[in-house]
């Protein structure tokens, strides 16, 4: 049966030029090469496009075209001999060396040539895969090399992507963000969180705005708490190196807390970037920072039993692989109302899921009895993409007895439709291009994340026996403590 649809509105790419800084990477190959070809294989790519990959390692064509080919079917492609071809004659490769202005030079001779190859006419957009301490050079010397371009001088564009981690501390993010900005101002500057570009997210946000029934009863008054469960079942996965300088509460708190402010924040006059960032904004200035007190009675931490083992890892690291934590959100809409959040790594079945448990009635003829269990809206953001609201009806029968009932809509696309939609960093690469950064985070949001992250850092640094590292076992949903976590409030996880 086709689907009716109402109003529909449509992200459109401009033609441009990307280029990929660290294209040999993890990331790279994991999920931005991955990205940008699934774009041109569902043909939503704009439709002037090319790409310029550049990194340390040196490659001739072949290896290169090898490379991608092996990268793009590791990501679950079966690419198509046509599709590939047409890629492959959209991109070049240049070896970098980040620290040389001789390759900057060359990297601008090959934008102009590729530029008039393609048609774009100076529209650039830099990801930069690279660790935070190189964003500083590479964006200094794109603007040196005449690269980054204000857009009130010329019809043109140049935007810089960066990745998470946004800094190791409080103090390293505002001087990754001070050097960022001595050569693009911040509408230039698009950080990414992944998350924020998932479908399901995004039906979140259009349930809230679109169903009048849903926003009304998001606040104190009906809502006793929210639950947030982002759960991995795989481990480092040869990725130690960079895990022990980071540790989850590092790798996994942007996510955590953009989950919880799209939850929470007021909705925006207009889904306008702006719009949308000051809602943001008013959630992690209303986000309480936790005392060192408060570390210890609402923070619980967490390493699996294996991790030790794994190859990489320094002999008696304390590096958390798991993090559960209560949060409370001082706005008229949520004061009293707590998230509980849990996140780690070997913490059972993969699953990333919101749970906005409803408070028993407080009026009519069954307020006094304790029915069981409540109203859950629930979000399933993957592996399902997934909504449900459980509710509570009369069990069929003489008797009168409750029964837990569900309404659900599973999001996703069926059949065909799926060789279609987006994923997660496709979207956000077309919103990217389009000049959109609604869903991505601004320099105050980052700033908010490490308020609130930074004590509990130190906390964990300066009284490691107030806040000690719970080990669990590999596949379990984390240590005993972060149940106690919430059972002490008298609930329990969903």
């Amino acid at each position: 049966m086709t689907e009716t649809l109402g109003f529909c509105q449509e992200m459109r790419p401009e033609s441009c030029g990307f280029v990929l800084f660290g294209a040999t990477g993890d990331l790279a190959a994991r999920k931005i090469l991955p990205a940008l070809y699934g774009l041109c294989e569902k043909k939503i790519a704009p439709g002037n496009f090319y790409l310029v990959l550049a990194a340390r390692t040196p490659q001739d064509r072949p290896a290169l075209e090898n490379r991608l080919w092996n990268t793009l079917t590791r990501a679950g492609f079966s690419p198509s001999p046509e599709v590939f071809s047409s890629f492959l004659g959209r991109l070049e490769y240049l070896q970098a060396d980040y620290a040389s202005p001789a390759f900057f030079g060359r990297l601008a001779a090959a934008l102009t040539r590729l530029d008039g190859k393609f048609g774009v006419k100076n529209k650039r957009l830099f990801y930069l895969a690279t660790p935070p301490e190189a964003f500083e050079g590479i964006t200094a010397s794109l603007k040196t090399a005449g690269l980054l371009f204000d857009p009130k001088d010329c019809k043109c564009w140049s935007r810089v992507i960066i990745e998470k981690p946004y800094g190791s501390s409080l103090e390293s993010a505002a001087a990754v963000d001070a050097g960022l900005k001595q050569a693009a101002p911040e509408d230039q500057v698009y950080r990414i969180d992944h998350f924020t570009g998932k479908e399901t997210v995004q039906n979140l946000l259009a349930l809230r705005s679109a169903n009048a029934v849903f926003d009304n009863t998001w606040n104190n008054r009906f809502v006793d708490h929210v639950q947030l469960t982002v759960f991995e079942e795989l481990g480092l996965e040869g990725r130690a190196a960079f895990f022990e300088k980071l540790g989850l509460a590092r790798d996994m708190m942007s996510h955590i807390l953009q989950l919880a402010a799209i939850i929470s924040m007021d909705l925006p006059e207009t889904f306008r970037d702006t719009d949308f960032k000051a809602s943001k904004r008013r959630f992690f200035e209303s986000l309480r920072v936790l005392s060192p007190q408060e570390v210890r009675t609402s923070v619980v931490r967490g390493q699996y039993a294996g991790y030790a083992a794994e190859s990489g890892v320094a002999a008696g690291s304390r590096t958390e692989t798991f993090l559960a934590l209560k949060l409370l959100i001082d706005s008229d809409r949520w004061r009293g109302v707590p998230f509980y959040v849990r996140a780690g790594k070997r913490s059972g079945v993969k699953r990333t899921r919101l749970d906005i448990v409803y408070k028993k009635p407080e009026q009519g003829i069954f307020r006094h009895i304790d029915i069981g269990y409540p109203n859950v809206f629930s979000f399933s953001i993957q592996p399902e993409e997934t909504v449900s609201f459980s509710l509570i009806s009369k069990h069929p029968g003489p008797k009168l007895c409750f029964a837990r009932r569900s309404m659900g809509l599973d999001y996703r696309p069926e059949g065909g439709e799926a060789a279609s939609y987006p994923t997660d960093y496709e979207r956000l690469l077309i919103d990217a291009m389009s000049g959109d950064q609604t869903l991505f985070l601004s320099s105050a949001e980052m700033s908010g994340m490490w308020r609130f992250l930074s004590p509990i850092l130190t906390a964990w640094r300066e009284d490691a026996a107030g806040n000690p590292l719970h080990v669990y076992p590999d596949g379990a949903p984390g240590p005993a403590a972060a149940d106690e976590l919430i059972t002490k409030d008298g609930r329990v996880w969903v």
